[in-house]
């Protein structure tokens, strides 16, 4: 997005009635999916985000829905803005954030911290709209004409008549628990960027961090997450199981569709694939 369209936003929301360019600090930032901003004006610092063309047709009304609800429980950054119809969303910029790295979470502190935000979240009364759901945005994500794509579907759909034997409670979930979705604040931990939250099982949060952040062989860990989930139950354990592989397989359909040219997401299906057939074949 160009400069003058970012003003113009700006303009439009109250955010500043700058419209002078040169008064503006603009930089780009990192990000997977969207396009985020630096923005600086009037002596004030701002992220602005722009929704990228996100595979799996996020919805951004039931986020915005979602973020203005997590707000009430103390465990997000505020925001500025949220434009219901194109997802913009501009917040403040903090100079101090600390965003996690890959390792923070096999730090006994840094680990307990992001438990407890999903353990306040899950325990919450919160009733979050329905968004994306690992349940089966996979069966959107698939093409069928792909050997390893229908196998992988395949598998997807055995584990959620596997998943419903067992039985799936319905709760508040973040559902996308890469590393950098929790950040510290004035040393305070938050959890960020709730574009996948919806109502769903709280075990795929857990194994989703577990996936996500490379924490498979990692002991403690999944001890520590054990203890949360009260694993003595042989079923929660299955149950836990197979949502790890079900994580791969949105994961590994999302990254083939988002990054149709890299090799990730088909490398991601076939280890879905060998541990499915592994574990429970």
């Amino acid at each position: 997005m160009d400069t003058r369209k970012i003003i113009n936003i700006f303009n439009e929301f109250d955010i500043s009635s700058t419209k002078d360019e040169s008064k503006y600090k603009i930089s780009k930032l990192e990000s997977i999916t969207n396009l985020n901003h630096k923005v600086e004006v009037d002596d004030k610092k701002y992220i602005i985000r722009i929704p990228g063309d996100n595979p799996d047709l996020i919805n951004r009304s039931s986020e915005r829905v979602n973020q203005e609800l997590v707000k009430n429980i103390g465990i997000t950054l505020p925001i500025i803005l949220f434009e219901k119809d194109t997802g913009i969303k501009i917040s403040e910029f903090y100079e101090d954030l600390y965003t996690f790295t890959s390792s923070d979470l096999k730090n006994k502190k840094f680990r307990d911290d992001a438990l407890d935000l999903l353990n306040r979240l899950h325990n919450s009364d919160l009733k979050f709209q329905e968004n994306f759901s690992p349940l089966n945005v996979f069966k959107t994500l698939a093409k069928n004409n792909e050997k390893i794509e229908n196998e992988s579907k395949a598998i997807g759909e055995e584990i959620i008549k596997r998943l419903i034997e067992i039985g799936l409670e319905s709760k508040p979930c973040h559902q996308d628990l890469y590393h950098a979705n929790f950040v510290y604040l004035k040393e305070k931990p938050y959890l960020i960027d709730w574009e996948y939250s919806s109502q769903g099982d709280p075990i795929f949060d857990y194994a989703d961090l577990i996936w996500q952040n490379e924490l498979e062989e990692d002991q403690d860990s999944i001890n520590d997450i054990y203890k949360i989930i009260d694993i003595k139950d042989e079923k929660i354990k299955v149950k836990f199981e197979l949502f790890q592989v079900l994580s791969m397989i949105t994961w590994g359909f999302w990254a083939k569709r988002k990054s149709p040219q890299g090799n990730k997401g088909e490398e991601v299906l076939l280890l879905a694939i060998k541990r499915y057939e592994n574990n429970f074949s």
